[in-house]
């Protein structure tokens, strides 16, 4: 199943998100996807999004865990 997630974000910076599934600071990445590369021979990377203007942005990822 396919979760969302709208977020604010603020112009000229840029935003990791995570498309991994294992970030505690979901939906943004906190490069836990690098040690389970490591171990497991992956190569998971985070989505690089960099917006033009401050605004709200609508995001889903099927990998991303339900919300506890």
């Amino acid at each position: 199943m396919k979760k969302t997630s709208i977020i604010k974000l603020k112009k000229n910076i840029k935003h990791s998100i995570c498309n991994f599934g294992f970030s505690k600071k979901m939906p943004y990445c906190d490069n836990a996807h690098r040690d389970y590369n490591k171990i497991n021979n992956t190569n998971y990377k985070s989505v690089k999004v960099c917006l033009l203007n401050d605004d709200k942005i609508e995001i889903s990822c099927s990998d991303w865990p339900d919300e506890k």
